[in-house]
């Protein structure tokens, strides 16, 4: 069974220690399930569960600093009257190979706005990227690389 699993039989077992199947109960059963499950040692070594939870976390704590700077610069954009924008289209070269990995990393450069990713390539191993706010091309993959491909691939693998 996984761990997660474990964790929702364990916010169950909490609430229904207590008598009252409430969300603040079964909330609190969670976290402490997890805090167990993070530290106990398996067969195999300690458990991932706490190190993918954590990325899961900074991964959607980054995108959502991420969409709300893009939102921020989008708005500003529109409500002056000079055009800022230098808009470009970059080819990235990915890490991410699973259909599950290439899915989310496109989705999640769709989901800021201001970028929008326009498809991928033949082989798989790129996507192509519209960016409204262009710097160089060597840039804009660091930086997609660094804030998006690599919190996402830790998350996932």
């Amino acid at each position: 069974m996984t761990a997660f699993l474990w964790n929702l039989m364990l916010a169950l077992l909490w609430a229904a220690m207590l008598g009252n199947v409430t969300s603040e109960n079964l909330l609190t059963g969670f976290v402490i399930g997890f805090a167990l499950l993070a530290l106990i040692d398996t067969q195999h070594g300690p458990s991932r569960y706490g190190t993918q939870a954590w990325n899961v976390v900074r991964l959607v704590a980054g995108v959502g600093w991420d969409v709300l700077v893009a939102n921020v610069r989008v708005a500003y954009e529109i409500a002056t009257p000079k055009l800022h924008t230098r808009p470009a289209i970059y080819r990235y070269d990915m890490e991410a190979r699973t259909d599950a990995e290439i899915t989310l990393l496109t989705l999640i450069v769709t989901f800021a706005p201001g970028t929008l990713a326009l498809e991928v390539s033949e082989d798989r191993k790129a996507i192509y990227v519209h960016v409204m706010f262009a710097t160089t091309r060597e840039a804009f993959c660091q930086e997609l690389r660094e804030r998006v491909e690599i919190p996402l691939l830790r998350a996932l693998r």
